[in-house]
Order: C-alpha cells, then structure tokens, then sequence
C-alpha cells in the first residue's frame, strides 16, 4: 500500500482536481492521508465531501502550523509499506502510481519527472534525462551529490539545483523514514529548503533507486506567486541553517566530495538569496547593502573561488564571475532585470 500525505492550506480552487487525480488512480491501494493545516477557505468542506465518497481518504485537522509540521502529521499517521508527497494544488497522473511501484521492488526509492503547469503552458521538467536509470553502489554517491549540488557539465543548468531535492516526485519506504526518524525540519527554521535537509537524511539510507524519467507530476507554477515572489527577511540566516545541517550528513558519510557539493551549494545559492533582496523592493542602496554583505562575507567567498564557470552558458558565467570578484553592482542589475523577466 502507498500512503499519499497531501497537506491542505486554503486550497479550495485546486484541492478537487488533485483529489481526482488521487481517487483514480489505476492502482488502487492507496491510504490518502489530507491534514488540514487549519484552513479559512472551503478546503476542509471538500476533504469532507471527498471523504464520504471514499473510504481511503483519511482527513486531519490541526490548528495552522506550516508545511513541514503538516507533513510530519501525515507521517505519524501512515501505514503503508510505501510513501508519497503530493502538494494540495498539484496533481498526478492516473497511472502515477502504478508506473513507479512496479519499478520499487528492492529499491528504496524511486524518482520520476515532472510537468511544470503555468497559466496557458506546459512544459515537461527531466530531473536527469530522458532514459530510466538505476542507481546502486558508487551511483547512489553520484546521486546524493547531486541533491546537494549539480557537478561537471549539470553546472551548465544551475537553475536546476532544487530540480532533485522536493519531497514530490518520489516513492519512498515508509519504514526507513519511520525507524530513522525522518521528520521535515519547520519552514520557520529553513526558510525553503526543508525538502533539501529531509531527502539528505534519507538519502543516507539508500543502497538503490530508480529513475523514471514519466512526467508523472504536474506542478502547478501559477499556485502561489505572491508566495514566492515574496520577501523573506531571514532567509540568508535560514539557508545557512540548512548547510549546518547538510553538513551534519556530510560528516556522517565521511565522503570529501560531499564538503565540495555543499562549497558549491552555497556559491550557487546567491541567485535565490539576491532574488530575494530585490524581492524587499528597498530602493538600490539598501538593497546594494544586503547584497554586499553576502558577497563580502567569509562564508560566501571560500565558496565562490571554487565554483568552476566554464560549463556554464554566458549568462551564468557572468553573474557568478561578477560575484567572484565582488562586483556587487553588476549582480544587482543582472538580478533586477532577472526580476523584471520572471515577473511579467
């Protein structure tokens, strides 16, 4: 049995079409665990109405807690040999399911790809290619640095550094997350990337997994823009938290190559951390001030000297070329103008 975990926040708009998807899948023994994350909307009416139609359909409510804890809800609760991640307004495929437990076998995990929906588009999203692969032995290193950063020529897409590190889009052993005692750490902690700190400590567990490169999840990139173009004000503080954490697995798994992805990690980290400084909409000299403190700071400069450009297309070699040597005022405009593109 797969237990699917769907937390639910003021959703009403998009919960019936993810619920669908779920109801209807081709493989049927499923354990559909909705938590409540203490909605206003109409979403926990329809968990309800859902519900009573389908006795699979487990509904929680909890008073608003956040992302991370709500999942952590699910996890308590699940029963199934296996687990899933689905977000409330996201959706699968009808064979979703079917596809990746008949390619779970010995593995303990399975990874597959996505289609990012936006207003008037689709557009498919391959985590490596479009080939399946299986992933054991020296492979599940290669993997588990891939989560943290992309390497060699994957540095020629560093927009797709958090492309393996949701929590959506895999299959996971129920069992290796309940007796390591698994948990996503609070947003208000990580600021993003509680995904990121929950798949290193399962990652540390793997000995197999399977790549299916299906297009299987749909995410949905119109959800939550104001969310997202949203400024965090802690976020840098947030972020470092998580390389603290990184760093812990780092050292459980006594690899080098794991203290170099997370060099890398922090040197490719500035795109999202100086997005989120033109987000502030401070004015140029605030802005100029916050994003010079990162670039200047101890942290930020070990890492960027070690970031190796040449795989990177011009654009990128210019932005992380002018953050190696400083160049503050360049990195602002070229985000500036990253801003004005993403936001039209």
């Amino acid at each position: 049995m797969i237990s699917i975990i769907v937390p639910v926040y003021n959703v009403e708009k998009y919960l019936p079409k993810c619920l669908d998807s779920l109801v209807n899948q081709t493989y049927q023994d499923l354990e559909i665990i909705c938590v409540n994350d203490g909605s206003t909307d109409g979403s926990l009416e329809i968990l309800e109405q859902y519900a009573v139609k389908d006795n699979r359909i487990k509904v929680v409510s909890q008073e608003n807690q956040g992302p991370s804890e709500t999942r952590n809800k699910g996890i308590d609760i699940a029963k199934g040999e296996w687990m899933m991640f689905v977000d409330s307004d996201d959706w699968l495929e009808l064979y979703c399911c079917e596809r990746i437990i008949t390619q779970a076998e010995t593995c303990e995990l399975v990874l597959f790809s996505y289609t990012r929906e936006f207003k008037t588009t689709s557009a498919p999203k391959y985590i490596f290619d479009q080939q399946p692969r299986l992933f054991e032995n020296a492979d599940i290193d290669w993997l588990y640095e891939r989560l943290i950063a992309p390497n060699g020529t994957e540095l020629h897409y560093p927009e797709k550094l958090d492309s393996l590190s949701t929590v959506w889009g895999k299959l996971y052993r129920t069992s290796i997350i309940k007796n390591h005692a698994i948990k996503f750490v609070s947003t208000k902690v990580t600021g993003t990337l509680e995904d990121l700190i929950f798949n290193g400590k399962y990652f540390l567990h793997l000995h197999c997994a399977r790549y299916v490169p299906d297009c299987l999840y749909h995410y949905r990139k119109t959800k939550s823009d104001s969310m997202v173009y949203s400024h965090k004000p802690d976020l840098c503080s947030q972020w470092l938290h998580v390389f603290d954490e990184i760093s812990n697995c780092a050292d459980a798994m006594r690899h080098s190559w794991m203290s170099e992805a997370l060099e890398r990690r922090k040197a490719l980290c500035l795109f999202g951390l100086g997005l989120n400084i033109v987000f502030s909409k401070k004015g140029w000299g605030q802005e100029y001030k916050m994003l010079n403190d990162i670039v200047c700071s101890d942290w930020y400069t070990k890492a960027i000297v070690k970031l190796d450009t040449s795989p990177m297309p011009l654009h990128w070699k210019c932005f992380y070329g002018a953050a190696c040597h400083r160049q503050t005022w360049a990195i602002l405009l070229m985000l500036h103008i990253i801003n004005i593109i993403i936001s039209r």
